[in-house]
């Protein structure tokens, strides 16, 4: 079986949940409603019993950068080239769009399907606040050039 990959195809906001389960994700009970509105594109695919069984979101301006989000597989469909699918199809769309860069936070265990996919592989960072606490700070590091040009000089 080879599920089709569809874009903005109707999902019910307890279907992702469900799905965010099986992957051993947290459910984030109550959110998918308003992702579902203010997302520019959301992919799914489906078995043939009409199950979730992947999903994938995007998050974009339509011109300059677009943000792929929570995608997910369901266990049963992994290692099968359908997360590769809904990424490629995506990249695809917003390249067709006219948007300049795609782009995707990752764990360090998924660098090389995402390389494989094309994306180069910097380092980035992100504040969760979910997740873990923020102070509101931002302290430089000993030594650190705030532009980002390597070590500041004395």
């Amino acid at each position: 079986m080879n599920p089709e990959v569809v874009r903005d195809a109707p999902v019910e906001p307890n279907e992702i949940e469900d799905l965010r389960e099986q992957v051993g994700w947290d459910r984030s009970e109550g959110t998918y409603g308003q992702v579902l509105q203010r997302h520019y594109a959301q992919y799914t695919a489906r078995d043939d019993a009409g199950r979730l069984v992947a999903y994938m979101s995007v998050l974009s301006d339509g011109i300059a950068d677009a943000f792929l989000l929570d995608l997910m597989v369901h266990p049963e469909h992994q290692q099968a080239g359908l997360g590769s699918r809904l990424v490629r199809r995506a990249v695809a769309d917003m390249k067709q769009a006219g948007v300049q860069c795609v782009q995707v936070t990752f764990n360090d265990h998924l660098e090389p399907f995402y390389a494989q996919c094309g994306f180069h592989i910097f380092k980035g960072g992100i504040i969760d606040f979910k997740n873990m606490e923020w102070d509101g700070e931002c302290q430089q590091p000993a030594g650190a050039d705030p532009a980002g040009r390597g070590a500041a000089q004395p």
